[in-house]
Order: structure tokens, then sequence, then C-alpha cells
């Protein structure tokens, strides 16, 4: 996988999520150094599932298009994978475009991810909790693209899904496992 930038991404991708915030996040300043530069220039992934974007492409939210969840999949990675073939990361303790998320780009850090909200079914905030959205949408971002070997696997919305991912893999020569929505906790 590429940032939007690599030479080799893929012309045809599509966007799926919000294009203001793809847009806005191009540009803004990773919070610490190294590894530094832009958001843009990292692949991003939320520590959790469920996230907050996954609901608004399901409901079409704020103008964002609206997409049947059988069509996305989540791609699974192990941040020991990560670091162990990628140089460049960081991670943060909440949404990256908030000028109040740290960054953190050492892994005896990870305590300070929020992991009661990262998977946290119903995330919204409220007056006990007025953070919990930020928190939920907690990063891992990897520096210009994810090496196919920190893939850990694939998970889909359904059996179909499932096949159609198989069939891709099979073309591509690639041995991964695919799972099917495991206890339900993975699409809303």
């Amino acid at each position: 996988m590429f940032n939007r930038d690599h030479s080799m991404a893929d012309p045809a991708y599509i966007n799926i999520g919000d294009s203001d915030l793809i847009a806005k996040r191009h540009d803004y300043p990773v919070g610490i150094n190294p590894p530094g530069g832009s958001l843009g220039e990292y692949v991003p992934f939320y520590f959790g599932r469920l996230s907050p974007m996954l609901l608004n492409i399901k409901t079409g939210y704020r103008g964002i298009k609206e997409r049947p969840q059988t069509d996305i999949v989540y791609i699974v990675c192990r941040v020991n994978d990560i670091v162990a073939h990628c140089n460049d990361w960081c991670f943060t303790e909440g949404h990256a475009k908030t000028r109040i998320t740290t960054f953190y780009n050492d892994l005896n850090n990870l305590d300070e991810v929020h992991w009661d909200k990262v998977d946290l079914r119903f995330w919204h905030n409220s007056e006990d909790d007025f953070d919990r959205m930020r928190h939920k949408q907690a990063e891992f971002l990897v520096k210009t693209h994810i090496p196919v070997q920190c893939i850990a696997g694939i998970v889909t919305y359904n059996n179909d899904a499932a096949n159609r991912v198989q069939v891709i893999l099979n073309e591509l020569n690639l041995e991964m496992p695919v799972r099917v929505n495991p206890n339900g906790n993975y699409y809303y």
C-alpha cells in the first residue's frame, strides 16, 4: 500500500472517505520528528475497528458518498511487523488532524493510546467524556508505503466479499488470512 503521491500508487485508487478532510490532512504537519513531514506522506491506520469514518461512509453523513460496507475491507497489520519492516512511522493518541493530539515515535508510549476508547462501538462525545471521539480515532501512521509482508490479514463484511478478496489474492499469488467480520465487531 502506498500513499497517494508515491510513484507506485494506483492511479485508479478511489478515496472513499471525506474528501475535504483528506485534502486538509495532506499538508498538515506530523507533530514529531523523526519521522516528520505531513500527514499526506503517510499511510494511516486506525488502531481499532468501527471507525467514525466507516459510519459516515455507510450513512453518507456530511455529504460523503454512501458506499455499501460489502465494498470495504479492513487491512490488518501488526505494529511489531510494521516496526520491523518500516523505518518511518509514528502514532497518535487521537485523531491526527487535531491540534491537541500528541504524536509519538517510541513504542514505550503505546500506553498513551486510550485503549478503552479505541474499540468502543458507541463513541460519541458526552458530558462525561468530551474527547471520546478524538481518542477513538487514534492512528498509526507509516511514511510512504506498507510492504505486503506487514499485512497480517484482511477482514470482510460477508462471505461474498471474502470470496472476491480471495480471487484477487490468488491472482496476485499472495497468501494471507481472510476473515468474515469476526464476532460481528467490525462493521455497523
